[in-house]
């Protein structure tokens, strides 16, 4: 009897605490109103990309003996944006996307270059790629090479002006391939590159009757990787998979040409000796001899 005495008063006491507690209820909806929304930024991604973050660095280039060096060629190659497996590196066309998230690999340069975070060097039409990073240009520079003759006002006076990202339609890169024999392997790295701008007036505001390519300055592709690990590129096969400029070019993720290779002749461009089709079998040449290069070390 007492232990249900003791059960009888339990059970008593919590329903009284229940209603006790229940009328001092807090809650955010009252009858015939909405909810109170607190602040809230809604995000149309599932889940926290923590691929590509601010804090993100490259990959580290290992150390290279010269030593270890037996073989070495350098090489360069132009980049067609207008190609579909190099479009990533050319869109957005003006300013970026998602937020500052995305540039185009133009845009993004520019970007580096005003906060100073990339050096950018005067290209010398005269010596080329002979001695690529002997001036260092500036930002005005660049300016007045990709503005031609909308740079000047009314009276003569110089006035900044936006870029048209439109007519950077190539990038030409410097990379060293190399044979390393301590680990035995080919392996390529990319020393310097420069956008391609096409002009399509003169210097008189007349149309010329076929684009003029020129390249307003060179940077040095090692300085540019802590940039380049920090931005993503869209990635067209899969929306998951982010990646990086620096991984696509570490990984080769684009599509290029052969232009010139380290010769006798002061490393010429092959179009100083080839015309028309000759050009694409030089360049294919040049390719297929890195090849057997490679596969004769292999081999022997």
């Amino acid at each position: 009897m007492k232990a249900k005495r003791y059960i009888f008063g339990a059970a008593l006491l919590a329903i009284g605490t229940c209603s006790l507690s229940a009328q001092n209820v807090n809650t955010t909806v009252t009858p015939g109103n909405a909810p109170v929304i607190t602040a809230y930024t809604p995000s149309t991604d599932v889940y926290k990309s923590e691929t590509i973050i601010p804090e993100k660095k490259p990959v580290p280039y290992s150390y290279i003996r010269e030593a270890d060096v037996i073989w070495a060629k350098d090489v360069w190659r132009t980049i067609d944006l207008r190609h579909r497996q190099n479009m990533p590196l050319r869109y957005p066309l003006e300013g970026h996307m998602s937020g500052g998230e995305r540039y185009s690999l133009f845009g993004l340069l520019m970007e580096g270059i005003k906060t100073e975070e990339i050096t950018p060097y005067e290209f010398n039409v005269i010596t080329a790629w002979k001695d690529p990073f002997s001036v260092v240009s500036s930002l005005d520079e660049i300016y007045r090479k990709t503005e031609g003759d909308s740079i000047f006002d009314n009276d003569g006076n110089f006035e900044r002006m936006g870029q048209s990202m439109t007519n950077i339609l190539q990038f030409q890169i410097q990379e060293q391939w190399f044979f390393d024999k301590k680990h035995s392997t080919m392996q390529v790295r990319i020393v310097a590159i420069a956008p391609v701008y096409y002009s399509y007036y003169d210097e008189f505001n007349q149309p010329l009757p076929s684009p003029r390519p020129g390249i307003p300055f060179v940077v040095h592709f090692p300085q540019c990787r802590r940039l380049f690990a920090t931005h993503s590129i869209y990635n067209p096969k899969n929306d998951a998979q982010a990646m990086s400029f620096d991984d696509l070019f570490m990984q080769r993720r684009f599509s290029s040409t052969i232009i010139g290779e380290s010769n006798v002749f002061g490393n010429r461009l092959l179009t100083d000796y080839k015309l028309g089709q000759d050009v694409l079998l030089e360049a294919e040449r040049i390719k297929n001899d890195l090849f057997i290069m490679e596969h004769d070390l292999w081999e022997y």
